[in-house]
């Protein structure tokens, strides 16, 4: 054997040996934890016609070499709604760093209408996470998701949202906003009205607030009921879906200025 080949030899021989104790000591060694493989998935356009290039990202951290590329492989168990996208992982011996943070697309374009799971695996096989390709025609204003349940926004205990979603062929939604104002009181809206546009990505009602009367009667203290209480239309609210579970919430004025905004994820009950 030539000196060339055992040197190289020797060399992928302690890269492997490296590796193998970095696995241990991060097994064994109590405080050295194993970061999650955490993906993130996002689909742009999120909604487009057929014929439209979909840029399919995908990102987060990794534990060991993270992925150098993303391929759209075949459909899953030849089933035709449903596509693979496989993460390309490097072709080494060499030891890499825990949690590294990792960032690969690919494209996919849409022949057909409809709505296309997207499963991602890594070359292995190993689930990472899914979404959805949304095709549909630019008139098509039906709601992508059921927004139904309880809405809310992590960075601001104590407010959110609730929607009723009809299921039926009107796609009615009623909805209730609960915040607070400069001076720390609760503030009641509602959102009624809406109509859905952007291709089902957007929906956007008339916002009203509800106070009561100077004088509520007794037993009504602190609260007066609905029927007696005075109902203000100040403006519009929009939600902007980002997924079935993501969201981002505006209130508007008369005029159209968005005065305030919130990012808000569906509750889990």
């Amino acid at each position: 054997m030539s000196g060339y080949r055992v040197g190289s030899l020797k060399v992928a021989l302690a890269s492997l040996a490296t590796w193998a104790l970095m696995s241990i000591a991060s097994a064994q060694t109590p405080g050295l934890a194993v970061m999650e493989r955490v993906s993130q998935i996002t689909v742009t356009p999120a909604v487009a016609d057929i014929g439209v290039a979909r840029e399919i990202k995908v990102s987060g951290n990794w534990n060991g070499c993270a992925p150098v590329g993303a391929s759209l492989g075949g459909y899953f168990l030849f089933i035709p709604t449903t596509r693979i996208v496989r993460m390309i992982l490097p072709q080494t011996f060499a030891p890499c760093p825990f949690g590294m943070a990792y960032s690969q697309s690919t494209t996919y374009t849409p022949a057909e209408r409809g709505k296309t799971r997207i499963l991602v695996l890594n070359a292995d096989g190993e689930y990472l996470g899914e979404t959805q390709v949304d095709t549909r025609a630019a008139n098509d204003h039906r709601p992508a998701f059921n927004i139904t349940g309880m809405w809310y926004d992590p960075q601001s205990n104590g407010s959110g949202l609730t929607f009723i979603h009809s299921r039926g062929n009107d796609n009615a939604v009623f909805g209730t906003w609960y915040v607070y104002d400069a001076t720390g009181k609760p503030r009641w809206y509602t959102i009624q009205n809406a109509e859905w546009k952007g291709q089902g990505r957007v929906m956007e009602g008339f916002l009203y607030e509800t106070a009561g009367v100077a004088n509520c009667p007794l037993p009504f203290i602190h609260g007066c009921p609905a029927n007696i209480g005075l109902l203000t239309n100040i403006g519009r609210a929009r939600v902007t879906l980002t997924g079935d579970n993501s969201a981002r919430v505006e209130a508007l004025t008369t005029g159209g200025v968005v005065i305030f905004s919130s990012n808000v994820i569906r509750a889990e009950i």
